[in-house]
């Protein structure tokens, strides 16, 4: 009998880990141009060579895998990945979605990753 509950233990532990550990990440869309500020491209050469790769995430909680705390926003990633790089124009960019267990919940992201540039801003009329 002792034996049978330190096993129970260990496979609970186990189990615990297997799913505080569990995850996934999907790509989601490949875009060669993606922005969400105002910009000129009438006469705009973008050179990749000249930015920097910048990653960002919005992620949310999930509580019980149930009550989500919001949902993942691809501009407000996009956002920070602008600001982070001093740009306001990403190239090659890659989205990915992903979801991570955990013991009392999950968490659900969107992660993009592209080359942040500076491109000139719309003049408004």
């Amino acid at each position: 009998m002792i034996h049978l509950n330190k096993s129970l233990r260990i496979l609970a532990l186990l189990l615990l880990a297997i799913v505080h550990i569990s995850g996934c990440s999907v790509r989601t869309a490949d875009l060669t141009l993606v922005s969400t500020k105002n910009i000129d491209l009438t006469d705009t050469r973008l050179d990749a060579k000249l930015g920097q790769r910048q990653t960002a995430k919005d992620c949310v909680f999930i509580l019980l895998g149930m009550f989500p705390f919001g949902v993942p926003n691809l501009k407000n990633a996009v956002d920070d990945a602008l600001e982070v790089g001093k740009g306001n124009v990403m190239v090659d960019e890659v989205t990915y979605q992903e979801f991570y267990y955990y013991v009392l919940g999950a968490t659900s992201c969107i992660k993009v990753e592209g080359t942040v540039l500076t491109a000139p801003f719309r003049k408004t009329p």
